[in-house]
C-alpha cells in the first residue's frame, strides 16, 4: 500500500476523467463519451465510486457492487460500511492509509483484501484522487477500484514456485551458499555448508559468524573482505581461499562474494557461494613438489650430460699423428679435419686415427643407432674395444670381424636391438694403398686434385657391403684395395650429414651431397679443412637451419705427394 499524487498527463491519474479547474467533477460533456467511459470501465472491470468527506457518504457504481458481492443498493453507503468489508487483517492499514490520503491534494493507489458474502476472499486495487472547495479542505474523494485477485494468485504462485526452486537448489547443490547481514552474521546457509559444518539443520548457524567456525586469521580475513565489499559494491569473483579449522587442518574453497541489496537496491550485507577445491590444491601442491624434484633432478642429469659431452668431446683426436713419424705436421704426407656435432648432449657418432706403423695409419668412423644417451654408451663401448684390437689394425676385415663379435658378446642380454655402421681404412704411404672394410656405412668420397674433371671424384668402393655391428654372430667383413692418387682428400661421414629435411619436404640424400662435393672439388686449390667447411655450409644452406636433427660426424684425410717417403 501507498501513497501517491497523479500528475497532470500520467495515464494512471484519475486526471483521465473530466474534471474541472476548481477540483469538482464536471458533467461529460456528450452522451457519446459517457458511453465511452462507461464501454472502457466495463472492459477492464473497474468500478467508480465517491466520498463525500464532508457528508460521509459514499457513492457506488454497479460496478463496485459486483466487486464486493453485493447486489444493488447494498451498500450502506457510508465509511463505516465499506471498512466492514474489509478483511480484518488490512482494515486498520487501509485506514490509516485512507486518513493520510485526504490530506489536500494527496492521492491513494493500494491493495486490500475484501471480504465479500458467503466468505470468499478477494484482493481489491483501489486508487483514488482528492478534490477540495475552493482550496481549503478536502471534501471529495473520487476513485476507481478492480479485481486483482488472479493477478495476484498468479504472483503468489510464481513466488511459491521461485520459493520452491531456491529451496531445492539450496538443499541439493554440493557448493556451499550463504547469506549474511552487514555484521556478517549468517541469515542464512545451505544444507552442503551445514553439513560442512558438522550439522544437519541449517537454522542451527542463523546469527554466527566465521569466528565460531574457523581459526581466527581466517575469519577476520573473510569479514574484512565483506567489509570491503558492503563499503564499495565490488563483488569478489573466483578468490581461492584457505581456510584453517580449529583442529589444525586445512581445506581450500574458491569463493565468489557478491554484495547482498534489499528492494531498493540498497546493500544489507553479502551473499556468496564456495566450491570445495581441496583435493585440486592438493594435487596443484604435490604437482609443484614432483616439479621441483623433477626440475632439481633434470638439472642433475643436464650437468652429468655436460660432463658426459666434455668428455666424449675429450675422447676424440686432440692431436693427429704426422707421417711418416716424427716429422713436422706441416711436412706430414697426410693430414687429418673434422667436423663434428651431436644433436643431443651427447652422441652415437665417433672416429678415431692411429698410427699402426711409421708410414701406416688407420681412420675409423661409427654411427651407432639412433642417438642420445643410449646411443653415446654404445659408442663408448665401441671405441674401447677399437683399442683393445690394436693386434688386427692393420687388417680391415679382421678388424671389422673380431669387433663385431666382441660387440655381439657384450649386447646379447639387451632387449632392444642395437647395431652401428663403421667404415674402417688403413693408408699405407709405403706401398701407396688404402684398404678398407665397410660395415653398413655410407661410402667415403675420393676428390682428387689436379686430375680431370671426369676422374675428379669418386667413392672409396670395391668390396661388398657387409651387415652393420651388432646384427649378426659370425658375418663376413670383406676388404678392398685401392691405390692412392696423390693430391687427394678422402672424406668419411656418417649419414647425420646428408639426411637432411628442407621447410619444404624435400630430402637432402647421398647424391646431393655427392654433386655438392663434386663441385666443391673443382677447386683445385681448395684444402681438406675448408672442403669440410663448405660441404656443411651447403647442408645448411639446404634446409634454412643451422641445427643437425641427428648427430654428424666429418672427417676429412689430405694425402698430399709424400707417398713412399
Amino acid at each position: 500500500m501507498k501513497n501517491i499524487d497523479s500528475k497532470p498527463g500520467d495515464p494512471d491519474s484519475l486526471q483521465s476523467l473530466d474534471l474541472n479547474a476548481g477540483g469538482e467533477p464536471a458533467s461529460l460533456s456528450t452522451r457519446k463519451n459517457e458511453a465511452r467511459l462507461n464501454l472502457a470501465l466495463k472492459a477492464v472491470g473497474m468500478g467508480t465510486w465517491e466520498w463525500d468527506v464532508l457528508e460521509d457518504r459514499m457513492e457506488w457504481d454497479a460496478r463496485m457492487h459486483n466487486l464486493f458481492g453485493l447486489g444493488p443498493g447494498e451498500f450502506g453507503g457510508r465509511y463505516e460500511d465499506f471498512l466492514a468489508l474489509v478483511h480484518p487483517g488490512d482494515r486498520e492499514r487501509l485506514a490509516q492509509a485512507l486518513h493520510f490520503s485526504s490530506r489536500p491534494d494527496a492521492g491513494h493507489d493500494s491493495e486490500f483484501r475484501a471480504v465479500v458474502p458467503g466468505g470468499e476472499v478477494r484482493m481489491i486495487r483501489v486508487r483514488c484522487r482528492v478534490f477540495c472547495r475552493l482550496g481549503m479542505k478536502p471534501s471529495r474523494i473520487l476513485g476507481v477500484a478492480w479485481d486483482v485477485s488472479a493477478n495476484r494468485r498468479a504472483q503468489e504462485e510464481a513466488s511459491a514456485r521461485d520459493r520452491h526452486l531456491l529451496t531445492t537448489l539450496m538443499d541439493h547443490i554440493p557448493d556451499n551458499i550463504y547469506f549474511k547481514d552487514n555484521e556478517s552474521r549468517f541469515i542464512a546457509i545451505n544444507r552442503a555448508m551445514a553439513r560442512l559444518f558438522g550439522k544437519e539443520d541449517p537454522s542451527e548457524f542463523l546469527g554466527k559468524t566465521d569466528l565460531d567456525v574457523f581459526c581466527a586469521d581466517h575469519a577476520f580475513r573473510a569479514m574484512e573482505d565483506e567489509r570491503r565489499i558492503i563499503e564499495t559494491g565490488e563483488p569478489i569473483v573466483n578468490l581461492e581461499e584457505k581456510e584453517t579449522w580449529p583442529d589444525g587442518h586445512v581445506t581450500w574453497v574458491s569463493s565468489t562474494k557478491m554484495p547482498l541489496t534489499d528492494p531498493r537496491g540498497r546493500i544489507i550485507g553479502t551473499f556468496g557461494i564456495s566450491r570445495d577445491i581441496t583435493l585440486r590444491k592438493r594435487a596443484e601442491q604435490e604437482l609443484a613438489r614432483v616439479a621441483e624434484e623433477l626440475r632439481m633432478k633434470n638439472h642433475a642429469l643436464e650437468e652429468d650430460l655436460g660432463m658426459a659431452r666434455e668428455l666424449q668431446n675429450a675422447l676424440l683426436p686432440q692431436q693427429f699423428p704426422t707421417f711418416p713419424r716424427g716429422a713436422a705436421e706441416s711436412e706430414s704426407a697426410i693430414h687429418f679435419h673434422h667436423f663434428y656435432r651431436p644433436s643431443t648432449a651427447v652422441s652415437g657418432d665417433f672416429f678415431d686415427v692411429f698410427e699402426i706403423e711409421e708410414n701406416v695409419a688407420g681412420l675409423f668412423i661409427c654411427d651407432v643407432m639412433g642417438h642420445g644417451v643410449r646411443a653415446a654408451l654404445v659408442a663408448s663401448i665401441l671405441r674401447a674395444l677399437v683399442n683393445e684390437l690394436e693386434p688386427v689394425w692393420k687388417d680391415p676385415s679382421e678388424f671389422m670381424r673380431q669387433l663385431n663379435r666382441a660387440l655381439r658378446r657384450i649386447l646379447k642380454h639387451t632387449r632392444v636391438p642395437l647395431f652401428a655402421s663403421a667404415f674402417y681404412v688403413v693408408a699405407d704411404l709405403t706401398n701407396g694403398t688404402l684398404t678398407h672394410s665397410n660395415a653398413g656405412h655410407p661410402c667415403p668420397l675420393r676428390v682428387r686434385r689436379g686430375q680431370q674433371r671426369e676422374m675428379l671424384l669418386d667413392r672409396l668402393d670395391g668390396c661388398k657391403l657387409g651387415p652393420a655391428l651388432g646384427l649378426l654372430d659370425e658375418p663376413e667383413y670383406p676388404s678392398a684395395r685401392t691405390g692412392i692418387v696423390t693430391p687427394e682428400t678422402v672424406l668419411f661421414f656418417t649419414d647425420g650429414l646428408f639426411e637432411v629435411e628442407a621447410q619444404d619436404g624435400s630430402l637432402y640424400d647421398y647424391q646431393a651431397l655427392r654433386r655438392a662435393v663434386g663441385l666443391l672439388g673443382e677447386d683445385k686449390g681448395i684444402k681438406a679443412a675448408d672442403l669440410c667447411e663448405r660441404v656443411v655450409r651447403k647442408v645448411c644452406e639446404f634446409s634454412g637451419q643451422e641445427e643437425f636433427g641427428d648427430d654428424v660426424c666429418l672427417v676429412a684425410m689430405e694425402l698430399d705427394g709424400a707417398v713412399g717417403r
